[in-house]
């Protein structure tokens, strides 16, 4: 309650812009979902810039337009989601004994990827894992394992400080 009290103290004055500190701190899942529902709804009908202080990233993923990643008061990146989006990878981690079998059929099909060590490969993009592996096998490329990872908001940020504290 304390929280939508404090959103309807700040609204009382129709401001432009509002700055909201931690606004789904100790709420329940239902009161997550309507102080997000309220911030979306306060942005889009009446126009109201809003920005959003909070360690609950993923919470942030679901409404923020931009995002300014601080370290210890520092902006480090500032970035739009559709930039972001693009820089959270989503990757094929491929384990593998013949690895040059494998980097000369992604070479010959355009396929991102990055070797990690003699044995293990990141393959990059949107690709369907069951017709990525399919693919692979109708090339006689033989897979030791594959799993499908997502890169998260959480841990493009601590990627953010792991490269700004070298």
């Amino acid at each position: 309650m304390r929280q939508r009290l404090g959103i309807a103290v700040a609204l009382a004055n129709n401001p432009d812009f509002l700055i909201l500190d931690e606004p789904i701190n100790g709420l329940d899942p239902q009161g997550i979902i309507e102080i997000r529902e309220l911030i979306l709804k306060l942005n889009k009908e009446k126009r109201i810039t809003i920005l959003i202080s909070s360690h609950y990233l993923d919470e942030l993923s679901k409404i923020a337009t931009h995002y300014g990643f601080l370290d210890n008061g520092t902006i480090i990146r500032e970035i739009s989601s559709d930039e972001l989006s693009k820089k959270l990878k989503h990757k094929f981690i491929l384990t593998v004994n013949n690895q040059d079998d494998f980097i000369k059929y992604f070479e010959e099909n355009n396929i991102s990827y990055e070797v990690i060590d003699n044995k293990t490969i990141n393959v990059y993009g949107e690709h369907n894992l069951l017709n990525f592996i399919n693919e692979i096998l109708r090339n006689n490329l033989l897979l030791d394992d594959i799993h499908e990872q997502e890169e998260s908001l959480e841990s493009y940020y601590m990627n953010l400080l792991g490269q700004t504290n070298l």
